[in-house]
């Protein structure tokens, strides 16, 4: 997950379906072992698992976008809305 963050910080998250696909093999794996006799070698589970760990913390950012905007959009109601715009973008 470490690796997650520092590529989020270094070089700004990838685009949402780079993101499910990166998440992809391990799902695939995983449902392959449970339907059939295959079994995962340690290797295989070790490469799935990074990528799904770096997906995992980029899933976790863009469920942050989307609360806040969320969030943003319903202080408008109450709020002026240049007011939550502004506050709006230190969060994004």
């Amino acid at each position: 997950m470490l690796i997650g963050i520092l590529g989020a910080v270094c070089f700004g998250i990838p685009n949402f379906w780079v993101v499910c696909l990166m998440m992809l093999p391990l799902v695939v794996d995983g449902f392959t072992q449970r339907l059939t006799a295959y079994e995962s070698n340690n290797i295989r589970r070790l490469w799935t698992g990074i990528l799904f760990g770096i997906a995992f913390i980029f899933m976790f950012i863009y469920f942050h976008r989307t609360c806040v905007r969320i969030a943003a959009w319903v202080l408008k109601f109450f709020n002026d809305p240049q007011d939550v715009d502004r506050v709006m973008e230190r969060f994004l």
